[in-house]
């Protein structure tokens, strides 16, 4: 626990410091941060969950995710260019090096860092679009708030096990007490920011269930390899996969309704 704690504040530390300068000085440090997470995420995903050995085939992967976060900034046809690219090279990687390659490994190679880079895509796009702060409040409430709602409610008073087989210390309980906490730090953030608070509020139901489905989906895909963690770069938290697997699937829809207008 005291690893874990430390760890924690650490991280903490260093998000807080790249935001800093990215909001204080340029937005494109922001970017480089995302960029990273993302291929190092991509590697966790392939290598350590899948795992699959194909150098070229996880560095593709990697290159591929980190590029996407960059080239979305341009226009969306760069993007869309992108992941023209990387689906052709990964087709052809599959093809050169196929006695490596089951379905699974074929289907994890070519199409989920198309996915998980479109992920990482709209966190950037949250973050640095105008009045990024409140959205990222929002986000990290949807995702981290709930969390720690769900699990101090849990270990109160949970008894109705949610997700048994895939997450056994989820409950119901726990669920609700997570999406309870998240409303009240949904108002208070609305009225420090002086937003308007019937909407966020209302969202904040959808967006509270989609993190503990992405938290779900994360936790089936390891369980599914017997894999503890994705990852072990952040000691006593595992790896980066591990830390923003609610906020990955939170972060497209919130992307899209902000990118809209209608947040």
């Amino acid at each position: 626990m005291k690893t874990r704690i430390i760890s924690g504040i650490v991280m903490g530390v260093i998000v807080a410091a790249v935001l800093l300068i990215g909001m204080l000085w340029n937005p494109v440090i922001i970017t480089l941060a995302i960029s990273i997470l993302a291929a190092g995420a991509a590697y966790e995903l392939l290598h350590n969950a899948i795992g699959i050995t194909s150098k070229p085939a996880i560095i593709g992967a990697g290159i591929y995710s980190s590029l996407a976060v960059f080239s979305i900034n341009y226009t969306f046809w760069a993007y869309f260019t992108v992941g023209v690219l990387y689906f052709i090279y990964a087709v052809v990687i599959v093809l050169k090096n196929h006695k490596e390659f089951n379905i699974a490994k074929i289907a994890a190679v070519v199409f989920m860092p198309l996915g998980l880079s479109f992920a990482f895509v709209s966190l950037e796009g949250v973050i640095n679009l105008a009045g990024g702060i409140y959205y990222l409040l929002l986000l990290l409430n949807f995702s981290s708030v709930c969390d720690m709602g769900a699990y101090f409610t849990g270990v109160t008073i949970g008894k109705h096990k949610l997700c048994p087989e895939i997450s056994p210390k989820k409950t119901i309980e726990g669920a609700i007490g997570g999406i309870v906490s998240s409303m009240i730090v949904t108002v208070i953030l609305t009225l420090c920011f002086k937003k308007s608070i019937l909407l966020p509020v209302v969202l904040t139901i959808p967006f509270c269930v989609l993190g503990i489905l992405g938290d779900l989906f994360a936790s089936i895909i390891k369980r599914s390899v017997d894999l503890k963690d994705y990852g072990n770069l952040i000691p006593g938290h595992g790896g980066i996969l591990d830390r923003v697997d609610s906020i990955l699937m939170i972060a497209p829809p919130l992307f899209i309704l902000i990118s809209h207008g209608v947040l």
